[in-house]
């Protein structure tokens, strides 16, 4: 390609099969440049997703861990209630 480039350059006369390929390797030119405007494009957005992601993950990890000691407690609360409760039957029975 390089080369039919510099043999073009050199000629005074462009002949009409030239020009066509001129034109075609321009329009291919334009349709990469294109399809690289629209990877980087899905690029960024698959990068913030990827945030996002992080983030909800993290998220979603700290409202775990308070919902494991929440529960932890309420079950502490709970033993110690019916443990009470069966002290105070215990007691009634004697």
């Amino acid at each position: 390609m390089k080369e039919r480039i510099e043999r073009l350059k050199k000629l005074t006369y462009i002949p009409q099969k030239e020009i066509a390929w001129l034109i075609e390797q321009a329009e291919l030119s334009v349709k990469q440049q294109e399809i690289i405007e629209e990877n980087k494009r899905q690029q960024e957005v698959t990068v913030h997703q990827f945030r996002q992601a992080q983030k909800d993950i993290q998220q979603l990890s700290g409202d775990r861990k308070r919902y494991k000691q929440a529960l932890e407690k309420i079950i502490t609360n709970l033993n110690f209630a019916i443990q009470v409760a069966q002290n105070e039957l215990e007691g009634a029975t004697k």
